[in-house]
């Protein structure tokens, strides 16, 4: 093909009104395509937005190590088992309170089991922690000293975690007990009941 051919030949270019039909009908497309839900992952809702305003990233919920499950769900409510301070595969801050573990160490693995017990009820709630109507109840054990009758502000430490992510619905009632000993020598064990959509 000689120079002579190639400028007899027209290129044809789109006419306007076929340009923004096309471009109309790509931003359509775009948008339908936006309302999909995503398959394999969940819109992130109001908790998951606080949770990670909070800088917490819940943890994948381990499995029973007896003859238990982590969470059971009956009647609307949520049952979860007790959880411990596992944070990364290490547990935190073992031994008793305060004569191993002090009350501000104790209150962060308090708030671990919180986390802990978070992430189980998420599981409850196939991933979705907005369907959470309330935290109705904790129980929470301490490994305490013979002489330590400060379980409550160690229980302080879930208590203000669970309202910090729920907000009201976080508000609940609670059971503080201490204990001469917990599984793994562990300082705070707490388990917890949720109502749920």
């Amino acid at each position: 093909m000689t120079r002579q051919d190639l400028s007899r030949i027209r290129w044809a270019s789109p006419s306007p009104d076929a340009t923004r039909r096309r471009l109309l009908s790509g931003a359509l497309a775009a948008t339908a395509l936006a309302a999909l839900p995503l398959r394999g992952a969940a819109a992130a809702g109001k908790v998951d937005a606080r949770l990670a305003k909070l800088g917490v990233a819940l943890p994948e919920v381990p499995p029973p190590v007896a003859n238990y499950v982590p969470y059971t769900v009956a009647d609307g409510l949520v049952y979860g088992a007790g959880q411990l301070a596992f944070k990364d595969g290490e547990l935190m801050h073992p031994g008793k309170v305060p004569s191993d573990v002090s009350i501000e160490q104790a209150q962060e693995a308090a708030r671990q089991c919180a986390i802990n017990l978070i992430a189980a009820v998420k599981a409850a709630c196939d991933g979705d922690l907005d369907r959470v109507q309330r935290c109705l109840r904790i129980q929470g054990f301490i490994a305490s000293a013979d002489d330590f009758t400060g379980q409550s502000k160690v229980m302080n430490g879930a208590s203000d975690f669970l309202v910090e992510v729920f907000g009201d619905a976080g508000r609940h009632t609670r059971l503080a007990l201490g204990t001469n000993t917990l599984p793994l020598n562990a300082c705070v064990e707490i388990s917890g009941i949720f109502a749920i959509s």
